[in-house]
């Protein structure tokens, strides 16, 4: 369907409007300390966040508060300059979420006057502007214990003029399962500062391939949190990462970095579903992700139906789409697709011999653990030499990454070696695979996804 340039110049204009909008609303993002990625992503753009919430804290096996990797980090603090620095701490034990400390944390006045007490003095400590709490997986049946603990939680950093944030699983509804059915939205509104709902994983790593947070459940799940939440207290969070799933149903989580990086190596167009998000088919595979045009398209929904919140989340700073802090200053919005034009023609030539090579393009392995892949060469114009590998990867990326065999040909694929060791840090890393014969070189971008904690998961109805 052609579009008319009224139309076109309106729909820019809407967009103009909701990006300028954004200065009514606090702006607050996850920040993952072990991603490379998301340190280069707030030094360039912390000025644009009211508040940072680096996940600075786990637990340790007894429920005592434990730093992750670089908390508290100078450098990363300093990248914070100029907002509220409300770091997160969350019950994961052991790289997982944990009910069965949470609920034993929750078990007792007692031991909720300690572990809130040992909030309260992290937060003097290191100086900080408050906490987030982001306690997943809590039984249904310590909901009341969970309130509890907010409340005195709450009243400990108000009383030193500190904020707490609380965030919560999305959900459309009142319900009685565990995670969801273990925080109650009115008792955490009523003492809380901000409410950051994850409103998210709509579709998960473990679904049907799908949407990740769907504009008509949007709608939903922030219409129930305003009948029983102060609207001025709720922030909603927006997914800026998508899935790579397989069509056995696996979900490999994909920046938008990756994501972009796959279909371009693929070569299949990206196009937009009716929500707004950006997915694409190869191979077998479905992709799902965020770019500036979905996030566009989340953000003007919300602001329309529910322009009384206090603001939005993100997860996660460093897996975003460079573009989308353009909407979120205002300075720039997503721009209509052009018309697709014929290309002019091209008188016909001797084509030269050539080759490609085809591999997987993201390859995904767990913190301590290695794994190997191949990659085949298609002669090209009756091409029939082999090609020499070589591999150049970040120096961040401290683990292996190394061709077990030295060349490829049409016959005899090359292998290549990844290890995570104890001292990767896990987050993604983009490493070139050089292919070289004579005087052709071939680079191919392979995003190395190492892996360490557990994803969070909203509730998906």
């Amino acid at each position: 369907m052609r579009i008319s340039r009224p139309a076109v110049v309106a729909a820019c204009a809407v967009f103009f409007v909701a990006a300028q909008s954004f200065a009514s609303y606090r702006i607050t993002a996850w920040i993952p300390p072990w991603d490379g990625n998301a340190l280069t992503s707030i030094q360039m753009n912390g000025g644009a966040v009211n508040e940072a919430n680096p996940v600075w804290y786990s637990w340790n096996a007894d429920g005592t508060i434990a730093k992750n990797w670089n908390a508290e980090n100078q450098t990363w603090r300093a990248a914070m300059t100029g907002a509220q620095i409300i770091p997160t701490v969350q019950n994961v034990v052991n790289q997982s979420f944990s009910a069965s400390a949470v609920q034993t944390m929750l078990a007792t006045p007692a031991s909720r006057e300690a572990h809130a007490a040992a909030i309260v003095q992290l937060v003097v400590n290191a100086g900080l502007d408050g906490i987030d709490v982001d306690y997943e997986r809590i039984p249904a049946a310590s909901k009341a214990n969970f309130s509890a603990f907010v409340s005195t939680l709450g009243g400990k950093l108000h009383g030193i003029g500190k904020k707490l944030s609380v965030t919560v699983y999305a959900k459309t509804s009142d319900v009685t399962w565990d995670g969801e059915g273990g925080e109650d939205y009115g008792a955490i509104g009523g003492v809380a500062d901000s409410v950051k709902i994850m409103a998210y994983d709509y579709h998960y790593s473990s679904s049907d391939p799908g949407p990740i947070a769907p504009l008509d459940w949007l709608d939903k799940v922030v219409t129930y949190a305003q009948s029983v939440i102060p609207s001025s207290k709720i922030i909603v969070g927006l997914p800026w990462y998508g899935y790579d799933w397989t069509s056995t149903g696996n979900g490999a989580t994909a920046s938008y970095t990756s994501a972009t990086l796959v279909a371009q190596n693929n070569g299949v167009a990206v196009e937009h579903d009716a929500n707004g998000e950006a997915t694409y088919s190869y191979n077998g595979h479905t992709v799902y992700f965020q770019d500036a045009t979905s996030y566009a398209k989340k953000v003007d929904l919300i602001k329309s139906r529910h322009g009384g919140i206090a603001g939005f989340a993100h997860w996660a700073v460093g897996v975003e789409d460079p573009a989308i802090w353009g909407v979120i200053r205002g300075t720039s919005v997503p721009a209509p697709a052009p018309t697709p034009q014929p290309p002019a023609p091209v008188p016909a030539q001797p084509l030269p011999a050539d080759f490609s090579v085809s591999g997987p393009n993201v390859l995904t392995l767990a913190h301590g653990s290695e794994l190997t892949a191949d990659y085949r060469l298609t002669s090209i114009n009756g091409f029939s030499s082999a090609a020499n590998a070589a591999v150049i990867a970040p120096a961040s990326f401290n683990g292996v990454v190394a061709p077990v065999t030295p060349s490829v040909s049409a016959s005899s694929p090359m292998t290549l070696r990844v290890a995570a060791t104890a001292l990767t840090a896990p987050g993604a890393y983009q490493v070139t695979l050089r292919f070289t014969s004579g005087t052709l070189v071939h680079d191919d971008v392979v995003t190395i996804v190492v892996n360490a904690m557990t994803r969070r998961r909203a509730a998906r109805r």
